[in-house]
């Protein structure tokens, strides 16, 4: 996954690194929880390898939204398909 924070001003998390998070792994999909697993290979944030990330998932039409099951991590990604 790779994603940059539209806001130049927004504070790093624990994801990101100036802005820019980018990782990849093995991912397992949980369809009937509406979660997948991402269990990170290597990341732009070195701390994030070796762990299991658990993120819920909504696909409406052309639309993925990915939002953290801990809600108080408090970001969204919004993906269309074009």
């Amino acid at each position: 996954m790779q994603a940059k924070n539209a806001n130049p001003d927004a504070e790093d998390t624990t994801y990101t690194m100036n802005g820019y998070e980018a990782y990849y792994g093995p991912v397992v999909v949980d369809d009937e929880a509406g979660t997948f697993t991402i269990t990170v290979a290597s990341s732009l944030v070195r701390a994030l390898e070796g762990q299991s990330l658990v993120r819920n998932f909504d696909v409406t039409d052309d639309q993925l939204v990915i939002t953290p099951v801990d809600a108080s991590e408090g970001w969204r990604v919004t993906y269309h398909r074009q």
